[in-house]
């Protein structure tokens, strides 16, 4: 299993590098050379500081832990009450469906025949609405955040406790380092979504797993067997694919437990407690579903069969496709199932075994390429967000990107050499099941699922626990390399220049190539001055506007803005004319150009203008909106229709550098005092009586 886990990580660790996918532009990141060294330089620190805290008592390699944790979560703390967002699609429909429900609407949104898996969720987000009596968008926002906060914190611990019971103390310090560090375990918790949520599921079953293999008595066997039926069963519920760990599990006790004939019939007794809660679970959601008036509408639903079709839709690189989908649902279930069985056919036919290699390789640059997964894209519409971040957008975001890419790059390289000594020496049963279930969920979306960053999340904790392992092996034959009596102080002295040398020519190169394309080369930036970016594709709600006759939306600008957006105007030239106005007179019509791009160039001042949008054909026509009557998606709705609002994007267009010559120099300096460090951490080593490597 590690050889595997070592081959597919190792494609996935090139991607990283040099192919990353995803909407952040290819001009702001940062070249490979840089990546690479930067990563480096990252790594050869963290297994330098590993290998120091492994000298000193364990309430040392604690007492780091402890530091880190409370640094986090002040950070948390003030993310939590100072950014308050919604995401454009799956997340602001979930919301908004939620708030419907609690104000006693049965009605739902068709996104959900499309999405039924996100039902219970949206049903749980109904019952924190009630339970805190939160209905405004900042209000809802703040528990929203404390919640995930909280998931995601419990899930990091746990993996701690795990690499500190299993490892050592010095490499859990090493896995809080990491943890702290990667922006999207801050960002995604932001986001209130199956994905913050259903995070702390696998790590609570891989606990309650170790508890059950380490009791003796069969009730309290056949008692943490029920633990991991509830822990699966609301993970199920949340998240289906996570159907994977109880596999990775069957797999686990074949390979790694002894099996005999009373292992067996214990076994046969957990699982059939397992599946016995697993099966009421599902009953009680299908109850509790009817009760809030969602039916499944077999007409409407995809066959599950679609994503997997999906998937292997080369134009969209592997992701969901709503023209896909539109095409194999909403027929009537027979027709639904032959058009996806036909769509599928063809594509496998077409693609061929080469084909699907190459699809596959696509699918793994999109979901595993880049490690920000996409935590700028929801949220993407903030009701409270402070100033700074707003102004310095770009510029905070190329950072957390690239600085989050840098980690990402030295885990996978972390976790490569853990998985290579692994291999050669296999010796953690627990690092064998990370890799079942890292595996499980690349497999499972590779071949039967569509594809997209934010689905490799919830992997992602135990990427980062088999890094500390990874680089707990690597202090560890550090160490012993150092202490050989044929190495010597002198040779410590040299490696500690050479990795100096080995730093100086990398960083200096990397320099050479990026402070070019960052520093000298203006790119296109935009700034966001308002917004309203929900859109209506699963509401299916439009404002009939009859013949020459107009519709008018207030939008506030509080700073000077460039160009508006509005793509759901896009293409009908003929038939719609555009305005925008103040104080009762036009400041800019829009030309038939810009209607048909949805886009319109124009520089204008800050204040309160009102988009005017005119019906220029005889017949009635009908113009997209997103309803929310209980949550005010911007400052004004349409004149004339309370609650309902039209996509729109207010923005600043500039083109610069991304950052200065002293931020550029700032960001490189900080990485050469980190391998200054490094050096000095091997060269001063002390000299130990040496011993015979020992195998864990």
């Amino acid at each position: 299993m590690a050889a595997i886990t070592a081959i597919i990580f190792g494609v996935i660790f090139f991607t990283a590098l040099a192919r990353q996918s995803g909407d952040f532009g290819q001009a702001l990141w940062l070249q490979p050379s840089s990546l690479f060294f930067m990563s480096l330089t990252i790594g050869v620190f963290m297994v330098v500081i590993n290998m120091w805290l492994g000298r000193a008592s364990a309430k040392v390699a604690n007492w780091v832990s402890t530091v880190v944790l409370v640094i986090a979560v002040a950070v948390q703390v003030y993310l939590a009450f100072h950014f308050v967002g919604i995401g454009n699609t799956d997340p602001a429909l979930m919301r908004l469906q939620a708030l419907n429900l609690a104000n006693g609407s049965h009605h739902w949104f068709s996104y959900f025949a499309w999405y039924p898996h996100n039902v219970n969720l949206t049903i749980f987000l109904t019952w924190i609405i009630e339970l805190f009596h939160v209905h405004s968008a900042v209000a809802t926002g703040y528990v929203l955040n404390v919640l995930n906060f909280i998931l995601i914190d419990f899930t990091l611990i746990m993996s701690w406790r795990l690499i500190r019971r299993y490892v050592a103390a010095s490499s859990a310090a090493m896995f809080a380092i990491l943890a702290a560090s990667f922006a999207p375990f801050y960002w995604f918790a932001l986001n209130f979504y199956v994905d913050s949520v259903a995070v702390v599921i696998p790590l609570m079953m891989v606990v309650f797993l170790n508890r059950y293999f380490s009791r003796q008595q069969p009730l309290s066997k056949a008692g943490y067997a029920a633990l991991l039926g509830v822990t699966f069963t609301i993970g199920y519920l949340i998240k289906p694919n996570l159907l994977i760990v109880p596999i990775a599990i069957l797999i686990y006790w074949l390979l790694a437990a002894r099996i005999n004939r009373t292992s067996v019939v214990r076994g046969l007794i957990g699982l059939v407690v397992f599946a016995a809660i697993w099966l009421a679970g599902v009953g009680v959601s299908h109850a509790v579903q009817s009760h809030y008036g969602y039916h499944v509408n077999q007409t409407k639903t995809l066959p599950t069969s679609a994503w997997t079709a999906m998937g292997l839709n080369q134009d969209s690189e592997g992701r969901f496709n709503e023209h896909d989908a539109q095409a194999m649902s909403g027929h009537g279930r027979k027709e639904n199932i032959k058009a996806t069985h036909k769509i599928l056919s063809d594509r496998l036919q077409d693609a061929g075994v080469w084909g699907i290699i190459k699809q596959s390789y696509q699918k793994t640059m999109t979901m595993w390429s880049t490690g920000n997964l996409g935590m700028f894209q929801s949220p993407n519409q903030f009701f409270k967000q402070p100033s700074f971040y707003q102004e310095h957008k770009n510029k905070l975001q190329f950072l957390l990107v690239n600085l989050t890419q840098i980690v990402y790059i030295t885990v996978l390289g972390a976790m490569l050499i853990g998985s290579v000594f692994e291999m050669l020496s296999p010796r953690r049963n627990q690092v064998l099941f990370y890799e079942l279930i890292v595996l499980g969920i690349y497999g499972m979306h590779m071949l039967f699922w569509t594809v997209d960053a934010h689905y490799a999340y919830v992997t992602f904790p135990f990427l980062f626990m088999m890094a500390a392992t990874g680089l707990h092996d690597i202090s560890d034959l550090l160490q012993q390399f150092f202490a050989h009596p044929a190495y010597g102080e002198r040779g410590r002295t040299w490696t500690g220049i050479v990795t100096l040398l080995i730093f100086a020519i990398g960083l200096g190169y990397a320099d050479h190539h990026n402070r070019q394309p960052l520093v000298a080369t203006p790119v296109v930036q935009t700034q966001t001055v308002s917004s309203q970016m929900v859109s209506n594709y699963a509401q299916h709600d439009a404002i009939k506007l009859t013949p020459h006759h107009s519709l008018s939306e207030k939008i506030v600008a509080k700073r000077p803005f460039s160009q508006l957006n509005l793509p759901d105007v896009a293409s009908q030239s003929e038939n719609f004319s555009v305005g925008l106005r103040m104080n009762r007179q036009t400041v800019y019509q829009w030309s038939s150009l810009d209607v048909d791009a949805g886009t319109a160039n124009t520089l204008q001042d800050p204040g309160t203008y009102t988009l005017r949008i005119t019906n220029r054909t005889n017949q009635p026509l009908y113009i997209p909106a997103t309803a929310s009557p209980y949550l005010p998606l911007s400052t004004h709705a349409i004149s004339g229709h309370p609650h309902r609002y039209l996509l729109y994007h207010v923005l600043n267009v500039f083109n610069t550098p991304i950052i200065s010559s002293k931020q550029y120099q700032l960001l490189f300096i900080s990485f050469a005092i980190l391998a200054i460090i490094s050096s000095l951490g091997l060269e001063y080593w002390p000299n130990p009586d040496w011993k015979e490597p020992k195998l864990d």
